[in-house]
Parts: C-alpha cells; sequence; structure tokens
C-alpha cells in the first residue's frame, strides 16, 4: 500500500513539474516582446488550425493581424513566423551555416541506425548526403533524361485521348498526373520502366496515394509527438512497434490483409529494395557484358556507388566523405518516390487549372511554344529552357497556388543577433507565411497580385519573393527536373490541345492542405487544336 501512495506521489510530482514546465513554454514570445494568437494551454494554437483546416491560411491570417514577425504554439513547442524578405534573407542564405538544418516534425525518425534522408539531415551528414545526390539533376544529365521524360508523356497523350473518347463531358486530369509522375520518377531516377500508367492498381501507386491522403495520417501518435515532444523518441518507437505487429499480423492470420490495413509510408520503406536489388542486375549485367559500358547516372545508381560496401550505419565514417550507407540509399529512394511524385503531379494540376480558367493568357502561352517547335520537333533541353513565357506561366502558376508551404523552415542551431529580429537562440524554430510573401504587393506589384499575370516575372524581384522550391542551399534538390517535366507535359499537351473547363462552375479548386495543398480534383475538357 505504501509503494502504491508513494508511486501516486511521484506521479503527481512529475506531472506538477511537467505542467509548470508548459506554463514557462509559454512565455517564450512574451519575454521577447513579440506578438501572436494567444495559445490555450497544453493544446497551443492548434484549435485555430482545426477551425480553418488550412494551416497556411490560419499562418496567413494572423500575419495580416500581427505583422511581420509574430509567434503561435504547436502544443507548447513555440514557432516564429517571419515574413519579412530581408529577415529571411538573412536566416535561409546569409547565416546558413547557423539555421542549416529544418525543424524536427512529429513521427519523424532521425536515428542514424535506421537511416536519415536528404530531407530530415542536419549538418554534415546533410552535406554529405547532398553532394552526392546533386550531380542527378546538372544541365548534362537533364539532356540526358529528355527522351525518357518525353516518352512518358507521349503516353499520357494516349491516355487522354482515350478520356477524351469515354468522358466527352470532362475527366480529372489529376489522377493522370499522379501516374504520369511516378512513372518518371521510377524511370528517370531508377532506372525502371513500369505501366503504371495503364495501370492504376499498381501497389506503389496505391500506397503513394495513401500516404498522402488524409484518411490514413496516424493522428494519434502524430498529436502525441506535438503535445508531448519531450517523449518523441517513446511515439516513434512505439509507432514503428505497432506497425511490426501489424505487419505480423497482416502476413500470418488467414484473413489478415483484409482485416489489417497497413501504415502505406512503412509499405513502401519496407519494399525499397526491390529498386536496389534491380539497380545491381542493372550493374552486374554492365559489367558482365561489357566493361566499357558508361554505368547508367540515374539517382539510384549514383546513390550505391557512393556506397560503402558493408556498412549499414553512416556514423562509422566521417561524416565529410562522400559515402552513403545502404541504409541512408533506401530512405533516398523513399523520399525522392514521394517529393517526386506528389509535387509535381499537383503542380501540373494546378497550371491545366490555370490554363483552362484563362484562356487569352491559354493562347498566347500556345503561340508561344509554337513559335520554338513543332509538333513533331525533337525536344531541346536548351531550346525549351529559351521560353520564357513558359516558365513565367509555371512560376505563376506556383506563385499563386503553393504546394508546400509548412515545409519551408529552419531551426536555429548557435546563438545569433539578426537585424530586425535581435537575438536567436538555439532550438528557436522558424517558418515563413508563403502565401503573405506570394500575395505581397510590395513585392509583386504593380499588377494586383490576386491577379493571374506571368509577365510579372519579366521584372526582377527581391530574391526571397518567390520561395515554391524553397530558398539557399537547402532548396529543392530536384528543381530543375520538376521544372523540365512540368514544362515537357505542358508543351505537349497545348501543341495538341486546348484545355477547357469542364464546367461554367470550375473557376475555384476545391483544395485539402496535409503535407501539401492539392486539389481533390481538376475537371477539364480537352479539344484538338484545329491548326494541327
Amino acid at each position: 500500500m505504501f509503494t502504491f501512495i508513494l508511486l501516486i506521489f511521484i506521479f503527481i510530482c512529475l506531472l506538477t513539474l511537467y505542467l509548470v514546465h508548459i506554463r514557462r513554454c509559454y512565455l517564450f514570445f512574451k519575454q521577447r516582446g513579440i506578438n501572436g494568437p494567444q495559445p490555450m494551454f497544453i493544446l497551443g494554437n492548434l484549435p485555430d488550425f482545426v477551425r480553418t483546416k488550412r494551416i497556411s491560411m490560419c499562418i496567413q491570417n494572423w500575419t495580416s493581424q500581427f505583422g511581420q514577425i509574430y509567434g503561435y504554439f504547436e502544443g507548447h513547442t513555440p514557432i516564429l513566423v517571419v515574413s519579412d524578405p530581408n529577415i529571411l534573407h538573412e536566416i535561409f542564405i546569409k547565416h546558413f551555416s547557423k539555421f542549416h538544418s529544418r525543424r524536427q516534425f512529429p513521427l519523424e525518425d532521425r536515428r542514424t541506425t535506421k537511416g536519415v534522408h536528404l530531407f530530415s539531415a542536419t549538418g554534415n551528414q546533410w552535406r554529405r548526403q547532398r553532394a552526392i545526390i546533386n550531380p542527378t539533376f546538372s544541365p548534362l544529365k537533364m539532356k540526358r533524361m529528355l527522351p525518357v521524360i518525353d516518352d512518358c508523356i507521349t503516353t499520357l497523350l494516349l491516355k487522354l485521348e482515350e478520356c477524351m473518347k469515354t468522358s466527352s463531358d470532362g475527366f480529372d486530369i489529376y489522377n493522370l498526373y499522379k501516374s504520369l509522375t511516378m512513372d518518371l520518377i521510377w524511370r528517370c531516377c531508377f532506372g525502371i520502366k513500369t505501366n503504371m500508367q495503364s495501370d492504376p492498381n499498381d501497389p506503389y501507386l496505391k500506397r503513394s496515394k495513401e500516404v498522402f491522403s488524409r484518411e490514413n495520417c496516424t493522428y494519434l501518435a502524430t498529436l502525441l509527438g506535438i503535445f508531448i515532444p519531450e517523449l518523441q523518441p517513446i511515439w516513434i518507437a512505439s509507432h514503428c512497434w505497432i506497425n511490426c505487429i501489424k505487419a505480423t499480423l497482416r502476413r500470418l492470420l488467414p484473413m489478415g490483409e483484409k482485416l489489417i490495413e497497413d501504415d502505406p509510408s512503412e509499405w513502401l520503406k519496407d519494399n525499397v529494395n526491390y529498386f536496389i536489388q534491380k539497380a545491381q542486375i542493372y550493374q552486374n549485367n554492365d559489367n558482365n557484358y561489357n566493361a566499357n559500358i558508361t554505368k547508367s547516372s540515374d539517382l539510384i545508381h549514383l546513390m550505391l556507388d557512393a556506397t560503402e560496401k558493408n556498412s549499414i550505419d553512416s556514423n562509422k565514417h566521417n561524416t565529410t566523405e562522400q559515402i552513403l550507407s545502404l541504409n541512408e540509399v533506401k530512405q533516398n529512394i523513399y523520399l525522392f518516390m514521394m517529393a517526386g511524385y506528389e509535387t509535381a503531379s499537383t503542380a501540373l494540376a494546378y497550371v491545366t487549372h490555370v490554363l483552362a480558367t484563362h484562356l487569352e493568357e491559354q493562347k498566347k502561352l500556345q503561340n508561344h511554344i509554337d513559335s520554338f517547335l513543332n509538333v513533331d520537333d525533337i525536344l531541346d533541353y536548351d531550346i525549351i529552357n529559351k521560353m520564357e513565357y513558359l516558365d513565367w506561366f509555371i512560376r505563376e502558376t506556383l506563385r499563386m497556388y503553393p504546394i508546400t508551404p509548412i515545409i519551408i523552415n529552419r531551426e536555429c542551431s548557435e546563438q545569433i543577433d539578426l537585424p530586425g529580429l535581435g537575438r536567436v537562440f538555439p532550438g528557436t524554430k522558424v517558418t515563413l507565411d508563403m502565401y503573405s510573401l506570394h500575395y505581397n504587393n510590395d513585392l509583386w506589384g504593380p499588377v494586383d497580385t490576386k491577379k493571374f499575370y506571368p509577365e510579372r516575372f519579366a521584372t526582377k524581384r527581391h530574391p526571397i519573393a518567390w520561395v515554391a522550391f524553397g530558398i539557399g542551399p537547402r532548396n529543392c534538390v530536384g528543381m530543375r527536373f520538376a521544372l523540365a517535366e512540368i514544362k515537357i507535359a505542358i508543351i505537349r499537351l497545348l501543341q495538341n490541345y486546348t484545355v477547357l473547363p469542364a464546367s461554367m462552375n470550375d473557376d475555384n479548386l476545391d483544395l485539402v492542405e496535409l503535407v501539401t495543398i492539392s486539389p481533390k480534383q481538376v475537371p477539364i475538357r480537352l479539344e484538338q487544336r484545329a491548326d494541327k
């Protein structure tokens, strides 16, 4: 009895100390003279996100209310929001060495024993991986990828013809783009030809869609990670343990696969060995049959070439050496499969929606493309890069429809005094308000930012005004590849068709925000060009 009472007393003391700690956390911004929305005890400002259902919109509203510098709380974790471009330039570019890492999100596993991918890597670990992966998307490599990209888009055009015949009133092109971008990632980055554009039930494609669906979010574990971040290792370990049990039961029980849902992210991570085996077979064939053949220069082969033999822990070697552990290769395969698939398909969906709702600009873009290329011309990377209006059109679309605003953030690693912000301490998490930057009339005028106007990019702007692919050294490593596939898809689409809205009421998209901001669907009609 005494032992039980003692345990209860210890628990109450620990709980009281923890609640005092939380109370002190809520003084973070007040002590620094920074305004912001009033947090609820324990919950922070999460109820505001629940009410609006759009984190980015909530942050934009707060910027209008509190200015370009303010703070809010996720649970009791303080998040500093900055939308002053000059201060952001100090953080993301000038003093990158003191803000070199992103903040850790709930359930983001950074244990080196399991491998850490480029997005989550910090410090020298990130520098090493970035140096290895960067050459994949050099201009020379992009030129070599062009025929593969064009071949995938030729398959898309055939699918579009089928949709036109079966759905004359219109169809959702977004799903076709998802299949296209996954096909492109597999072929260009992993060197594997797929049938995904003709097989919507492909298990990798299905699991990838599930990763970004609201129904498959791990809400409980995520909320625990937000509300009690001090126990993050426990929540991550518990999440992994539960997924292992579920995977075992699915395999052993007669009806396990139907009765027990698996975690799509974990399924994909567990099955990346498929890519490595395929790549190793390719390399072995090259070595066996022709020693003079140049090794494939796609992403997976570059990473495997940098893999230290028989190593599973990158901490066993100098972090400045350009080598990867096998687990880091696996994690990066997963990262590029997910990031490349979702963001590129969503960007294409937004561009297509803008084409359908801005017919004058669409006609101008068609004429622009026709002035450089005929329908049967072989694509040339240098010519594509000369198409200024096409580039402006895509960038203006991504200005108005940001895709990943919540992941553009940094965490301070060393104390620093910044002009306009003051002293920033290690561990401070800084995020930006992408909507306020992209819709800032001072940065993007004189034409109103709510108007679609590609020509605004003809004027040189502040280097932090457009952040669709991130900022500074940690910007999106695949930006050149993403823009190339978007441009080629739009070129081939507009060379053959005029894009029209499926109905007169399709001006506004129904958007869903989780990790990305994406439309539920993009209904359109296609009309064969009369002049082609």
